[in-house]
């Protein structure tokens, strides 16, 4: 007998244009093809249009739906309360519905949601991290940004963790910061996405050398602004932008081509052969790199590019924006470099979806068994 799954979010699953939503999205595929049964209860705090909704009733086993309330003013000065984003009136349905289907595993995706899963009796209490919420405002500040989206402190933080009976993380260094803070077993789920290169494999030369594709949030702005910088100095380089990023006001020396909104992913990755993540700081898994890495692409990246994955080419851990600019040049001038970092990305693709699976694995079993607390469950490499 398959076993129930509700999944509660504040995003949707559809469109999965954006990091969160197709980590969502992917993971909740892997449970299904392992025979899981799951419904999804979306809180509306994206909207929902009439398309979204199509797709999700689709997708998902149920479609649930609860438009979203206007944000209180924060519980605290310097930062959001733990509950501030998660009101009564969500938790209340979300128990109605528990009462009503008895789920085998009530899985919530942030801990800023997990008011939700208070009171709910005889489930398997999940939440997906996703990435760390506490002090984050600390660390964009010391970064010399302006702190955005939820953000809270250390304490109101592990107070969510505690909820639950089993935590994911969506890379090891933030899951064994967790299973340092908190008693709770806490798992390594990566982000799983199917390899795209061989499923709808290219044949066209691409267009650009290089390409990036990203969201317009500050840490993406912060780090292209420096890679641009780093480029100007040196040869001019041919590469192109593309993603919600170019809403912004950007201000570049170079001259990149500005690709604008990507209605199909293939349609920026069969342009560019190569693609680039310079990211500086941040926290999470940089789930774009991943997409670059299923598309068959040869990427180069800064070492907190690839923070969470089996990392073995120079390529994949420069330690500087600097030291991306200078590789790149180097592409353009080496084709046995050029073969030798695609090789690696695939290797580097082929390794890390090995490990997630074996980690789905692991969660479906405890899922199935009703139980978090086995030795083998306590991590799973990412």
């Amino acid at each position: 007998m398959s076993k129930n799954i509700l999944v509660v979010s504040p995003v949707p699953s559809f469109p999965s244009d954006q990091g969160n939503a197709a980590r969502i999205l992917s993971l909740a595929t892997q449970l299904g093809e392992r025979g899981l049964k799951l419904d999804f209860f979306y809180y509306g705090m994206e909207g929902l249009t009439a398309q979204s909704r199509e797709e999700m009733e689709r997708f998902w086993n149920e479609f649930h739906f609860l438009p979203s309330l206007p944000l209180p003013e924060p519980k605290f000065a310097r930062h959001w309360g733990l509950d501030d984003w998660c009101p009564d009136a969500l938790c209340a349905a979300v128990a109605e519905l528990h009462a009503r289907k008895h789920y085998d595993a009530v899985l919530v995706n942030y801990v800023w949601m997990s008011k939700v899963l208070v009171g709910l009796d005889n489930t398997l209490k999940i939440i997906d991290t996703h990435d760390l919420f506490g002090d984050r405002h600390k660390i964009a500040i010391r970064e010399g940004m302006e702190p955005r989206w939820y953000f809270t402190s250390l304490s109101e933080e592990d107070r969510g963790f505690n909820r639950a009976d089993l935590l994911l993380g969506i890379q090891d260094r933030e899951t064994a910061e967790i299973a340092s803070r908190v008693d709770v077993p806490a798992m390594v789920i990566g982000h799983l996405m199917p390899p795209r290169f061989l499923m709808e494999p290219s044949h066209k030369p691409p267009r650009f050398t290089f390409g990036y594709l990203g969201s317009g949030n500050p840490w993406n702005i912060r780090s292209i602004q420096a890679l641009d910088d780093a480029l100007a100095s040196g040869p001019a380089m041919d590469w192109m932008l593309a993603g919600s990023i170019l809403k912004q006001p950007l201000t570049l020396k170079t001259s990149p081509y500005r690709f604008g909104f990507v209605k199909e992913l293939k349609d920026f990755y069969n342009d560019v052969q190569c693609v680039i993540n310079p990211m500086l700081g941040g926290t999470g898994l940089k789930i774009k790199t991943v997409e670059a890495l299923s598309y068959g692409r040869p990427v180069i990246g800064t070492v907190d590019a690839f923070i969470g994955l089996p990392v073995q080419h120079e390529a994949h851990k420069l330690q500087s924006v600097e030291a991306c600019a200078e590789m790149m040049c180097e592409y353009t001038k080496n084709s046995s470099l050029q073969e030798e970092i695609e090789l690696a990305s695939r290797a580097l693709y082929f390794s890390y979806a090995l490990n997630i699976s074996r980690g789905i694995d692991l969660l479906g079993q405890a899922i199935e068994r009703g139980v978090a607390l086995q030795p083998s469950l306590d991590t799973a490499k990412a």
